[in-house]
């Protein structure tokens, strides 16, 4: 209900859209829709309510006249509906609020604080509330039981162009005022050397009519930059869909850019500045690029070819075509929407592999609830930008145990309830304390899980697994516990607890329903320990998203790359130093990338080569940076010490790294990176783990013969392309969870 707005569009109309496609798509669902619009309105199949006059549009004061009759409306069939879904004035709802008919309150745009924290107040039933995008929500700090839901389009009305010709144009769709950007559209294609496009309506604000005349208008030659006027949906479909690009250089945190949808649609990807619902809409790399600065942006247009226009629509498609929005609009207020909680002792950004799962789950329609805990001070500040920017929905997170930052009582005491503990365990080697000691924020999840009611719970980690049993047990739900790594065989880092480490799985995993591993080898070690359980491989991959074109390399330079999320002894890199000492007069560079853990270590690698400044160290940078960071690189290193179990039979997620890198592999021989390199020959190399001349003569292999090296950096983007990418383990991770929700 609106009775502000008149359907079918007849204008720009973001909210019409919503309410009409909405529409259809709940009474394709097999439902009764009554719709309360303005008069003159129409949408087939459904039951109109009108208010008002017919026209176009309609007058500003009838949203206000609507209130009395909008609450006569609602009261007098409070007991004939089974949802309410107002996309008006919050007001509309007073009558039916303590009523227990269920309600959702969407806002596309702006949403007033104290309207939200006046309602709270008088406890409304079955109300919730939705933004049109999670960055919109970031912006309110009040409670109440909020979603994001984004909008859609109807993908069927809009036709894919996969072809499209080499001097195509870009273009760019909406109001032409200053906001939006198309000032800035026009720079970036002349500075680009394409033509463009503008269509949109001139605004009737006089600034804004001012605006086109001064900063647009002079610009329209009708050649190199054309202005079309406003369009209709199929001179959308014809402008969109011959375009190299739509540009959305916007100046403010829009809400929902719709056009961006309708653009995507057409397979057109899309560049736009990193604000507002942008980080939300475009996945990196497969519907487009998301930049921050002009000349970012202009780079994006050069790199408009990487996109493959029919997997840009298909994956959009899946997120936002109009029938997944309704559904999850339903899925909302169903009593058995199912609910997931996810529990890891890593952070958001420090946890990728948790990180997708949640993703995974919000985008088929799941309520998730992720309980995560401080590990790094580089990691907490990359959530915390992503939360501000709505990147990551903060209300579905919960960080347990404190931050030294701004929660460090609490932080103080995890710690030194954690400390205590690992003592008391020695003289009282109580079940109970040897949970606790799996992790700093252990007895914080076994205290906190219990109150989030799910249907699943997912442990990642042993120090959460406690908190998911017990969780799991009180509600008579499953619990999967994810191994991305084979704990009890990492005894020689942490001697002290193997017997704990031995005791706490022997206690609670037999109690899971699947674990999840993150290499065959890890999987084949659980199913020998526990041959009833059912334990599946899923690989520690990355999307699709992340996949970068093949760089040829230098003419005379290899580069090298290792990364970890820390540097420090132990990981093999002393190894690196002396192969390149064996290798004297070669153009190498190795970069070495994390966090360094004391200064003494990193001077001395620095003694350790004969020549320094073939090694550079770098800061660790943001996950979602790594790829386009190693796609410079020409060998990745990934240096596995088998100096425990868990290191002989696990795959880092640094391996797959590479592969969406386009790079050489280089792999220490583990059994685990044996056995993938030789299921997947032609990526790259095996050398000797305690052996720097067979690492030596690895890379000069791969320097003297630089077609075989490009060989192996085009096997890699091909095997990331094909196999080794998250779209197809995504798909075995959500058959899991199906078979158990």
């Amino acid at each position: 209900m609106d009775p502000g707005i008149s359907i079918p569009v007849q204008g720009y109309g973001g909210i019409e859209r919503m309410v009409e496609l909405l529409a259809k798509e709940y009474n394709k669902a097999g439902h009764e829709v009554h719709l309360f619009v303005t008069a003159g309105s129409f949408v087939a199949g459904c039951k109109m309510h009108s208010f008002g006059k017919v026209g176009f549009p309609p007058k500003k004061t009838d949203a206000l006249s609507a209130i009395p009759v909008a609450w006569n409306f609602l009261w007098k069939h409070r007991h004939d509906f089974d949802l309410i879904h107002n996309f008006g004035r919050l007001a509309y709802l007073i009558p039916v609020f303590t009523h227990p008919v269920k309600k959702i309150m969407s806002y596309q745009r702006e949403i007033s604080k104290r309207n939200i924290q006046f309602i709270n107040k008088l406890h409304a039933k079955n109300l919730v509330f939705t933004a049109c995008s999670a960055d919109l929500l970031s912006r309110l700090h009040v409670s109440g039981n909020w979603d994001t839901v984004h909008n859609a389009v109807d993908f069927s009305r809009y036709q894919l162009q996969e072809t499209i010709l080499q001097d195509a144009p870009l273009i760019f769709l909406g109001r032409l005022e200053r906001v939006k950007g198309c000032h800035i559209a026009i720079r970036i294609a002349k500075e680009s050397n394409h033509k463009l496009i503008i269509a949109g309506n001139i605004s009737s604000l006089q600034e804004e009519k001012d605006y086109f005349e001064n900063e647009i208008k002079p610009h329209v030659d009708g050649i190199h930059i054309q202005y079309v006027g406003q369009l209709n949906d199929e001179q959308k479909n014809e402008y969109l869909g011959k375009a190299k690009a739509l540009l959305f250089p916007i100046e403010w945190n829009e809400p929902f850019g719709i056009v961006m949808l309708e653009a995507i649609a057409c397979g057109t990807p899309v560049i736009g500045f990193k604000k507002g619902s942008v980080n939300e809409v475009i996945d990196e790399g497969i519907t487009g690029f998301k930049v921050n600065t002009f000349n970012e942006m202009v780079e994006a247009v050069e790199n408009i070819p990487l996109i493959n226009r029919q997997q840009c629509r298909q994956k959009a498609r899946l997120r936002f075509d109009s029938d997944v929005i309704g559904k999850k609009y339903l899925g909302i207020v169903e009593s058995n929407r199912k609910k997931i909680v996810i529990i890891t002792t890593g952070q958001p950004a420090a946890n990728p592999r948790a990180l997708k799962e949640y993703q995974a789950l919000i985008e088929k329609g799941y309520g998730v609830k992720y309980l995560y805990t401080y590990s790094a001070s580089w990691s907490y500040k990359i959530d915390e930008d992503k939360f501000r920017s709505g990147e990551l929905n903060k209300k579905d997170f919960l960080q347990v145990g404190g931050n030294p930052y701004n929660k460090n009582v609490t932080y103080f005491i995890s710690r030194a309830t954690y400390k205590i503990a690992g003592l008391l365990v020695k003289i009282f080697p109580y079940p109970f304390l040897k949970k606790i000691t799996m992790a700093r924020s252990a007895l914080s999840f076994w205290l906190v899980a219990k109150n989030y009611k799910a249907d699943l719970y997912i442990a990642h980690y042993l120090g959460a697994l406690p908190a998911a049993i017990r969780a799991g047990g009180k509600y008579n739900v499953p619990v999967v516990f994810d191994a991305e790594d084979f704990h009890r065989g990492e005894q020689k880092y942490y001697a002290a607890q193997s017997e704990n480490i031995v005791a706490v799985e022997n206690k609670l995993l037999p109690k899971v329903n699947v674990i999840t591993t993150a290499s065959p080898l890890i999987s084949e070690a659980y199913k020998k320990l526990y041959p009833q359980k059912n334990v599946v491989t899923i690989n520690n991959v990355f999307s699709l998203k992340h996949l970068q074109q093949a760089n040829p390399g230098h003419n005379q330079k290899v580069r090298l790359l290792w990364f970890s999320q820390n540097v420090g002894i132990n990981r093999g890199l002393e190894i690196f130093i002396t192969a390149l000492n064996y290798l004297p007069g070669y153009n190498i560079d190795l970069t070495i990338m994390g966090n360094n853990q004391s200064i003494e270590y990193k001077k001395k690698l620095y003694l350790m080569a004969d020549d320094p400044q073939q090694i550079i160290f770098k800061e660790p940078i943001s996950p979602d940076a790594i790829f386009t960071f190693a796609s410079n690189y020409d060998i990745g290193l990934a240096g596995e010490i088998p100096n425990c179990v868990n290191k002989e039979i696990c795959l880092s997620n640094k391996l797959f790294t590479y592969l969406l890198a386009g790079n050489c592999v280089l792999s220490s021989d583990t059994p685990a990176q044996r056995r993938f390199l030789e299921n997947h020959p032609g990526i790259g190399l095996l050398y000797k783990y305690d052996d720097p001349r067979s690492l030596a003569d690895q890379i000069k292999r791969c320097y003297d013969d630089r077609n075989f090296l490009t060989r192996c950096k085009k096997n890699s983007l091909l095997l990331s392309k094909q196999k080794m990418n998250w779209e197809n383990e995504e798909e075995i991770f959500m058959d899991i969870i199906h078979s158990l929700v």
